[in-house]
C-alpha cells in the first residue's frame, strides 16, 4: 500500500482474551484480529469442518480448501462470517494433531477412557469425546497453567506449538500414527472498515491475506518436523497397524456426528461437509 495502511498491533491478549476476538471486531475495538473460530462454537460452527479428523493431510492442503470455502460468495462466507459482519482476509487450519500427555502414556484406544484432554471447543470436542476421554475446553495461553495443576491430563496439539506455550517441560508422552483433525485459525477484518477503503486499498489486504495464508502454512508444516525430531524428550507410542485402525474407525464416526448434530440445529453439517471434499479433491487434483 506504500505507507497508505497503517497497523497498531496489540499482541498476547492486550485487548481482550482469545475466545473475544470475533466480538471485538464486531464492536469497534479492533478493526482486524485473529478469530480461532472453534473458541466461539455458538457463531462459527460450520466452520469447525476444517478440524474434524482425515479432513487434510497437511496444514497447506487444508489451507487451500478452508480459503476457497471463505471467499466472497462461497459457503462458509455465505452461511456464517458475512452474519457476522467480518470479511475473511486469511483462513488456514494448523499441521494435523496429535494426543499429548503428561503422566500417562498412551499405548492403545482403551488408555484414553477417563483422560481430561483439551480440546479448543467445537468440532475437536466430539473428537475428545469419542475416544473416550473428558473434552476440556481450553484456549492455549491457558493451557500451561493447567497442565502444571493437573487440571487436564494431555491435549490435542501439535509439535510445532508446545514451545511457545511452554508446554515441553509438562508434556512427556505423544501418540504417533493418528491425526486427531487440528484447529484452524482466521484473519478477519470488520467488514464495515473493509467497505470504507477505496478498491485498490482492498485488494491490497485480500492479496496480503492469501499470501500471508500460504506463507504460514508453508511454515507449519515444515517447522512440524523441525520440532517433532529436536523435542527428544517426548516418548512416542507408534500405533501398531491394528490399533491404528481402530483408532480411525472411531474417528470415522466423528464426521457424521457432527454433521447431524448441525443439522439437527438447523444449520448444513452434511452440506459443509461435501463442500469441504470438493475443495480437497480440486487441491488434490492440482499438479
Amino acid at each position: 500500500s506504500k505507507g497508505r495502511i497503517r497497523f497498531q498491533w496489540f499482541p498476547a491478549e492486550q485487548l481482550g482474551k482469545a475466545k473475544d476476538m470475533l466480538a471485538l471486531v464486531q464492536t469497534g475495538v479492533a478493526d482486524m484480529a485473529d478469530v480461532v473460530p472453534s473458541y466461539t462454537p455458538d457463531k462459527l460452527p460450520l466452520t469447525g469442518v476444517a478440524e474434524l479428523p482425515g479432513q487434510a493431510t497437511s496444514s497447506c492442503e487444508g489451507t487451500a480448501a478452508y480459503y476457497a470455502m471463505t471467499r466472497p460468495g462461497a459457503f462458509l462466507a455465505t452461511k456464517e462470517f458475512d452474519a457476522q459482519k467480518v470479511r475473511v482476509l486469511m483462513a488456514a487450519p494448523l499441521v494435523p494433531y496429535k494426543i499429548f500427555t503428561s503422566s500417562k502414556q498412551v499405548s492403545k484406544l482403551d488408555d484414553m477412557v477417563g483422560l481430561k484432554i483439551r480440546s479448543s471447543g467445537g468440532a475437536s470436542d466430539t473428537t475428545v469425546r469419542s475416544l473416550g476421554a473428558v473434552s476440556v475446553r481450553l484456549a492455549g495461553p491457558d493451557m500451561h497453567e493447567a497442565l502444571t495443576r493437573g487440571t487436564i491430563d494431555g491435549a490435542m496439539y501439535p509439535f510445532i506449538s508446545l514451545k511457545p506455550f511452554d508446554l515441553v517441560g509438562s508434556i512427556k508422552y505423544v501418540v504417533e500414527g493418528v491425526s486427531v483433525g487440528a484447529v484452524s485459525t482466521t484473519f478477519v477484518m470488520s467488514d464495515a472498515k473493509y467497505k470504507a477503503l477505496p478498491p485498490d486499498l482492498q485488494k491490497v489486504l485480500d492479496q496480503a491475506g492469501k499470501e500471508a495464508g500460504e506463507n504460514y502454512c508453508k511454515y507449519m508444516d515444515t517447522q512440524e518436523s523441525k520440532e517433532q525430531a529436536a523435542l527428544t524428550t517426548i516418548k512416542a507410542t507408534v500405533l501398531s497397524d491394528a490399533e491404528a485402525a481402530r483408532w480411525r474407525g472411531v474417528l470415522g464416526g466423528v464426521k457424521e456426528e457432527w454433521a447431524k448434530s448441525l443439522d439437527d440445529r438447523g444449520k448444513p453439517g452434511k452440506e459443509a461437509l461435501a463442500v469441504w471434499d470438493q475443495e480437497v479433491k480440486k487441491v488434490r487434483a492440482k499438479p
